[in-house]
């Protein structure tokens, strides 16, 4: 009897060991997932995770846990779709995590992008939004984006304050919205749209591609070339 009880016990502890093995799994995925969608401008994606504390993240360590992993995805989300306020709030949940503090302070500089306050109360609120971007430096002090707009932000918020009153030196933030075809116009998580040099005629740009295996084939083999003297 004991024996079967004590099997039984064991049965129990494995079954329970297997079921957070796999909800921990399923959701390691589906933050990989998140990251794709985000990746490849699939924010609907993104936007409908809920983020939900596995065994894991309350293990000793110092890697981020995986519910703040599905917190900065929607935080960079709501940021490229404008929804600002939706940053702020991820900020309030997940704490003092770097990257969601640098989201959060890209999202205040766009939201004083968008007020027509000039003067004393413009320097004010960059102010504020040079303090965000500090906490993310301190959060992660190797951040490089967050130290340069740091200092962007530093220099904008000086070009406003000597700036004549009525006058406001900022430009106005970009629709993100706004979509070309089937993709984002202007700036998107991967960087600034390309195009071709400014001044340059298109007819003395040449691409170079690499040669399909056929056409190589049909190619001459290269000439041997000759042994060089060594010098000295």
């Amino acid at each position: 009897m004991r024996t079967m009880i004590g099997r039984l016990l064991v049965a129990a502890v494995l079954t329970v060991a297997a079921w957070l093995s796999w909800s921990e799994s399923n959701l390691a995925a589906r933050v990989a997932d998140a990251q794709q969608d985000l990746a490849t401008f699939n924010y609907a994606a993104v936007d409908g995770l809920e983020p939900a504390k596995p065994l894991s993240d309350y293990l000793p360590g110092n890697r981020r846990p995986l519910a703040d992993d599905v917190r900065v995805a929607k935080a960079r989300v709501a940021y490229w779709l404008g929804r600002y306020d939706r940053v702020a709030a991820d900020t309030d949940e997940s704490g003092a995590d770097a990257d969601i503090l640098l989201a959060a302070a890209n999202a205040a500089f766009r939201v004083s992008q968008r007020e027509t306050a000039t003067g004393p109360a413009a320097v004010q609120r960059l102010d504020g939004v040079l303090q965000a971007y500090a906490a993310a430096m301190k959060a992660a002090p190797a951040n490089a984006d967050a130290a340069y707009n740091y200092e962007y932000v530093a220099r904008v918020r000086d070009q406003v304050a000597r700036a004549p009153q009525g006058k406001s030196a900022r430009t106005a933030t970009p629709d993100p919205n706004r979509m070309g075809g089937d993709l984002p116009l202007g700036s998107t998580i991967h960087g600034a749209p390309g195009a071709p040099p400014p001044d340059a005629k298109m007819e003395e740009l040449q691409m170079i591609a690499p040669m399909e295996y056929g056409d190589r084939e049909t190619q001459p083999e290269a000439t041997p070339g000759v042994r060089r003297e060594r010098k000295g």
